[in-house]
């Protein structure tokens, strides 16, 4: 089946223009490289702490080989590069959504600016295809983004850390790439609508990132600043010698408080998107060591939520009506 059958013409044709228009003024580009900046920064330090390590070793190894004793006396160290990707997926998690956001009110706000919005529809164009034309663009933007940083960053630790990467640990980078295309899609759309919709697009802009600040930032750490066995290394009940029955049963006068914690940790999308990531990646060090397609299979419910954030956003985006008219100024 071809691409023409795949995709209307019109949803090509305008996705295709706002892709140009965007790379035109070099917005995207220059958010782009300030968010491979950040996770750059965020990555150097720890490979070179890492190519250290594997130095060390390396030495020490051969310091064994030279006096005529076996490698095996000193125990081999496990590396894990992809650990040193924890601050890409925060800078991801923070920054990448920001930037979607605005690249969701440009996409809408352009139209609106140059007051083109009825123009276009004076064309053979439903409602749909202008919505899925521009939501095509934009994740052709974000994908192309994405991948650019995680792809740069995955030569930086191929190069640097001192150990090369697997085609195991590219297909990590991989999928998380996929869910962060997925996640940041979640909030180029709300900007997207709400930008479309509302009569002011700089107030949907600030509802926007009021929206991100929630979801982004004060959800996530509400649930973690809550978490009383976060406050006490190794957790209260460990150091306090709580037996594990008595545990149990503490828990329970508080089981109303830990479902409200937990639910307000769980609306977040960004939370869903980070435990994914941090799986896959090993970051987490319950998953560290563990092979791939158990851990998708652990950390689908997390796939889920981002995806059916995703297209219920896309759906909502379809459905409500355009009225040219009424937006045609800014």
């Amino acid at each position: 089946m071809s691409d023409a059958l795949l995709v209307p013409g019109p949803v090509r044709t305008l996705a295709a223009k706002d892709v140009r228009d965007a790379l035109r003024d070099r917005f995207i580009l220059i958010v782009t490289a300030f968010l491979g900046l950040a996770a750059t920064v965020a990555l150097v330090t720890g490979a070179i702490a890492l190519r250290g390590d594997v130095a060390t070793y390396e030495a020490a190894k051969a310091t064994l080989l030279a006096i005529g004793k076996s490698a095996d006396a000193i125990k081999a160290p496990e590396f894990y590069p992809l650990r040193l990707l924890r601050g890409a997926i925060e800078q991801i998690e923070i920054i990448g959504a920001a930037i979607a956001i605005l690249i969701g009110y440009r996409s809408a706000a352009s139209e609106r600016g140059r007051q083109t919005l009825a123009l276009i529809f004076t064309r053979p164009m439903r409602g749909w295809q202008f919505v899925a034309g521009k939501a095509l663009a934009g994740l052709g933007l974000l994908a192309g983004g994405l991948g650019l940083v995680l792809g740069g960053l995955a030569l930086v630790l191929h190069l640097m850390s001192g150990i090369g990467l697997t085609a195991d640990d590219l297909l990590r980078i991989a999928v998380v790439w996929a869910v962060a295309v997925v996640y940041t899609a979640c909030f180029f759309l709300l900007g997207f609508i709400l930008t479309l919709h509302m009569k002011q697009p700089s107030h949907a802009l600030l509802v926007a990132f009021a929206v991100w600040l929630v979801l982004v930032l004060i959800a996530p750490q509400i649930g973690d600043t809550l978490d009383p066995d976060n406050q006490v290394a190794g957790g209260v009940f460990k150091q306090l010698s709580i037996a594990k029955p008595d545990q149990v049963q503490i828990m329970k006068g508080f089981a109303n408080y830990e479902t409200l914690r937990d639910g307000i940790e769980q609306a977040s999308v960004t939370k869903h998107f980070e435990r994914l990531s941090f799986a896959v990646l090993g970051i987490k060090a319950t998953y560290t060591g563990m092979p791939l397609g158990p851990i998708l299979t652990q950390m689908l419910a997390n796939l889920v939520w981002i995806l059916l954030t995703a297209l219920g956003l896309g759906a909502l985006a379809l459905a409500l009506p355009l009225n040219p008219d009424r937006l045609a100024i800014a």
